[in-house]
């Protein structure tokens, strides 16, 4: 053997006992913490490290992304040394889902907020990855989110609705009407994974989006499901049943910014809620608002008079929050109710906000009367018919979904566009175009078996969320009720009410015709809280004429 060959035995023979004697003391590298690997993994992190992303409260696991628009990563960016700055060109977003990847760089403003705009994506139940990378190295990541419809509920409590804060608890028997609604009355919880939610909590202190307890312990949007669906409104639960009816394909995410017992002013650009529930979801696209408020404004006169001017405004502000100024707004006009005297005022005041001047953009903004659909509860400021409420909601939705933006095509009950006197001394009431074909008068049915189910669309693909609402009215003979006129004096007299066409005639309540019917100035339908009547005006949607006042022309 050779000296050289001896020597390198040699070496390798010492090399190999002190690595036995180290391992023996317990100075060298232990095979169970990889600290060899662990050496590596610091070096990556420590230059990781030097940057730190922070995305909005909201941006979690499991949460949805709006399909066929713009997908928009944001938060804040920087340096753990402040001398040094962050260059745009190496902050990056990338969303992937098999070998699919969309990547964007950042933009960043001089206070180091952030923007990714990757390009729109369809809809898939499966699950996409997003990373966030500085210089090629993962900075922050969500490991599961989704691509689908996003819609905001808000509003006050009749959108906020849900089992855990207002049928649990202190509260339980106010909400219950003391016996007057049963649990086996209230929906059933929402059971669908590709539905997915998060909740803002009430709080106006946090300048990013307070997250509710249910979403900050988990750490993600929740699925719906037996357990969660208890926090989750009513309302938007039974909203998303009919579009996950249609679209099965599509995952659907609901974030709750609804309030119980707030007036609208808080929710408009200054209000505190606006601040801390709205204004941080800004760029965050979403495909439409649910609105459900106007109790808190009925208690007294100035601010249902203020009504129509808040509601025009909230619906602009909403559209620039979001970045779409025809973005479909769909709200619910108040149940009956008896006890704040003027809920009448903001009932009219939401039917004027659909053709107010000061909207920015009038397409897809529709409402949903709800006169009919309480079952029977309209003592209670919380009344059940939220299924109702969502498949209307939902019929309005899909076709504005579908291209249609004039309320002309838009499933709405028969809307008043003027009334006029007649020259054999009658007053004729017109609706608005569209919404007055084969008017009828029905009968509400307000018992608790009137409800709404989720058509089966496979079988018939035309189908509408409508079509799944059985027995909330049937056809009656009986004359229609609920109109009234006045002159300037104010004071109303009831008169007959008798559909000839798409129009209503008006004659005296005797049925001759009244020459002082002539002077009549005004006229009224359902103009009161709580109006109860046999027979209402309904059109061929099967949808209820909103309450009205207006002058004769």
């Amino acid at each position: 053997m050779s000296a050289k060959r001896l020597a390198r035995t040699a070496l390798a023979v010492i090399v190999t006992v002190g690595i036995v004697v180290a391992i023996i003391v317990g100075c060298g590298p232990k095979w169970g913490n990889g600290s060899a690997l662990h050496q590596n993994e610091e070096t990556a992190q420590s230059s990781n490290s030097q940057v730190s992303v922070t995305l909005p409260s909201y941006y979690m696991e499991n949460m949805v992304f709006q399909r066929n628009q713009p997908l928009v990563v944001k938060g804040t960016v920087k340096f753990a040394h402040a001398s040094k700055q962050i260059d745009a060109s190496k902050l990056s977003a990338t969303l992937a889902q098999g070998k699919m990847t969309a990547s964007a760089t950042a933009k960043i403003a001089k206070n180091g907020s952030f923007t990714c705009t990757l390009n729109a994506q369809k809809a898939s139940l499966k699950p996409y990855s997003l990373q966030v990378k500085y210089d090629g190295k993962v900075v922050t990541e969500l490991t599961k989110v989704y691509v689908g419809d996003v819609f905001v509920a808000a509003g006050q409590s009749n959108m906020e609705l849900n089992y855990a804060q207002y049928y649990e608890g202190n509260n339980d028997a106010y909400n219950f009407g003391k016996g007057l609604v049963k649990k086996t009355d209230l929906p059933k919880p929402l059971v669908d994974k590709n539905v997915k939610f998060v909740i803002a909590d009430h709080d106006v202190k946090n300048t990013d989006f307070p997250l509710a307890n249910v979403n900050l312990n988990a750490g993600a949007w929740l699925n719906a499901d037996s357990t969660n669906s208890l926090h989750l409104s009513y309302l938007a639960q039974q909203f998303a049943l009919q579009l996950r009816a249609k679209h099965p394909n599509v995952p659907v995410g609901i974030i709750q910014t609804a309030w119980g017992g707030t007036p609208i002013r808080r929710h408009i650009r200054g209000g505190d809620i606006y601040a801390n529930h709205i204004a941080p979801l800004k760029d965050f696209h979403v495909a439409g608002v649910l609105w459900y408020q106007g109790c808190d404004d009925a208690m007294n006169f100035s601010t249902a008079t203020e009504y129509e001017s808040q509601m025009t405004a909230l619906i602009n502000q909403y559209r620039s929050v979001f970045g779409r100024k025809d973005l479909p707004f769909l709200y619910v006009q108040l149940a009956r109710w008896p006890n704040y005297q003027y809920t009448q005022n903001v009932r009219e005041a939401q039917r004027t906000t659909l053709d107010n001047a000061n909207l920015q953009d009038r397409s897809n903004v529709a409402m949903t009367v709800s006169l009919d659909t309480d079952k029977g509860t309209s003592a209670l400021i919380h009344p059940l018919g939220k299924d109702i409420l969502g498949a209307r909601m939902a019929a309005q939705y899909l076709a504005m979904e579908n291209g249609t933006k004039n309320a002309v095509s838009v499933p709405n009950g028969p809307l008043i566009e003027h009334a006029r006197h007649t020259a054999n001394g009658a007053i004729a009431l017109s609706f608005r175009n569209g919404t007055a074909s084969r008017l009828k008068a029905m009968q509400p049915n307000y018992s608790k078996t009137a409800s709404a189910i989720a058509p089966n669309y496979k079988s018939a693909p035309k189908a509408t969320p409508l079509s799944g609402i059985s027995n909330i009215a049937a056809p009656t003979t009986t004359a229609l009720q609920g109109f009234e006129v006045a002159n300037y004096s104010g004071q109303w007299q009831a008169v007959n009410a008798t559909i000839r066409g798409n129009q209503v005639l008006l004659t005296a309540a005797d049925g001759s015709t009244l020459n002082d019917l002539n002077a009549m100035s005004q006229v009224r339908y359902l103009f009161s809280g709580n109006p109860k009547c046999a027979s209402m005006l309904y059109n061929d949607f099967n949808l209820p004429a909103s309450p009205f006042i207006t002058i004769v022309e």
